[in-house]
């Protein structure tokens, strides 16, 4: 395995990290869903929406960069 393919690898793991620790993170700091407004929920709904786009944007650019 090349140095350029363990950077992206270090970089997807790094990406992953802090998206899980943001997510950690904004559950303790947000709480129980239940009490939020409705438009709170929409908010943490499309948090969680980017959130699942930057894995993919990540995921797919470590595969792009790996096969090519």
């Amino acid at each position: 395995m090349e140095l350029t393919d363990q950077i992206s690898i270090l970089i997807f793991a790094l990406v992953i990290l802090a998206v899980s620790i943001f997510l950690i993170m904004s559950k303790l700091v947000i709480g129980p869903v239940t009490r939020l407004k409705s438009v709170e929920r929409w908010i943490l709904s499309l948090g969680l929406i980017g959130v699942v786009l930057v894995i993919g944007m990540a995921a797919s650019e470590l595969l792009f960069h790996v096969l090519f």
